[in-house]
């Protein structure tokens, strides 16, 4: 039994695993620079966390769908820019309390890497779910690994310390820093070759927690009427709220996965319609609060970049909702829901970019 689950395992070519090998190694490498330069590791992870595995990912789908290698010109140049750009920014910018440029670098780098893996067409990201999904089992799969390769840890040093040897230091200068990099790139390549182990997973995950999530939301409006608590005078609400609206799409998507291979699904398409009525409902309550906050305070790159956010996720979460809507009717099919849910990446990359690259030439500087 266990050499047909072993068999159901694929490696891939072996030319491919040479690829993985040697793209670890690259990871790590750049990974331990602020060790071989004398910087703060700190600082250069918040700046640089973006390049160091992306781009090689990059890399790696566009062999992977045999593409032409012309085909990386333009996210290739994107990527120098950004990484010219960041370099550009002063050392003591990644202290600020409100770093928009770290938390949304990420975002425009993982949106490159989608557009190379749908086959470096801007028209085909109305299959951008597909990359979504990916992205989803890669997270699972780099989740596993890590609580693998913690505890695979903590039994190496609690044996070696058993016998007078110290390991903190090699953990810390090697095995981390070359780890890290490296679970995004395993992961990314045992989905690409054996979908099959972790594809039951994500549906499972979204029928346990679509109606818990939806119970807890209905819950939420009414603790807000019943505590008469005012968000607009609660930063913290609107910033955990943004956290919230990214769960909605994921458990979105991935019940979309699950409804696309086993047809419509009646608890299921009407719990995710409750889901995202209510959650355009508390959607609406964040909108009130920041433009209260904006008109009360002013304009600040803060608040540009919260209510920038929640406008586009709330058109995102409203034509997603519009679409399961229709699809309870027969009137569309499940891969035009699943259309709309990918045809938002482009969109929310030039916010991405407009985020890095514009908003601090407009302001000058983050304040709170």
């Amino acid at each position: 039994m266990e050499s047909n689950h072993m068999e159901d395992f694929q490696w891939g070519k072996k030319n491919e695993l040479l690829w993985i090998g040697f793209s670890i190694l690259v990871a790590g490498l750049i990974a331990k620079i602020p060790q071989f330069q004398g910087e703060r590791e700190d600082l250069f992870y918040q700046k640089y966390i973006s390049f160091i595995f992306f781009p090689i990912l990059m890399i790696y789908f566009n062999w992977k769908n045999n593409q032409s290698w012309i085909k990386l010109i333009v996210p290739a140049i994107a990527i120098v820019i950004a990484v010219l750009y960041i370099n550009w920014l002063p050392a003591s910018f990644a202290l600020l309390s409100n770093d928009l440029i770290i938390v949304h670098l990420p975002i425009l780098v993982w949106i490159l890497v989608g557009y190379v893996f749908i086959g470096s067409s801007v028209a085909n990201f109305k299959k951008g779910i597909a990359y979504l999904r990916f992205t989803g089992d890669i997270a699972i799969m780099s989740l596993v690994i890590l609580i693998a390769g913690f505890l695979f840890m903590a039994m190496t040093m609690g044996l070696f310390k058993l016998i007078g040897i110290e390991t903190n230091n090699i953990i810390q200068f090697y095995v981390l820093v070359w780890g890290l990099p490296s679970i995004p790139i395993i992961s990314t390549y045992i989905v690409q070759n054996n979908p099959q182990v972790v594809n039951k997973i994500s549906p499972i995950i979204a029928k346990m927690f679509t109606p818990i999530v939806t119970l807890m939301l209905i819950l939420f409006v009414f603790g807000i009427i019943f505590t008469g608590k005012n968000p607009s005078k609660d930063r913290e609400f609107l910033l955990v709220f943004n956290a919230l609206l990214i769960g909605v799409m994921a458990l979105i998507i991935f019940s979309l996965s699950e409804m696309t291979k086993k047809g419509k699904h009646t608890f299921q398409l009407y719990t995710l319609l409750l889901l995202s009525s209510i959650t355009i409902l508390i959607n609406c309550v964040a909108l009130y609060a920041i433009i209260f906050r904006l008109v009360e305070f002013g304009l600040s790159a803060n608040r540009v970049a919260v209510i920038g956010a929640d406008v586009l996720i709330f058109i995102h979460l409203f034509l997603v909702t519009r679409k399961l809507l229709l699809f309870q009717k027969s009137s569309v099919s499940v891969h035009e829901v699943e259309e709309i849910v990918g045809i938002f990446l482009p969109v929310y990359f030039c916010w991405a970019v407009f985020i890095v690259f514009v908003l601090p030439l407009i302001f000058g500087n983050f304040a709170p």
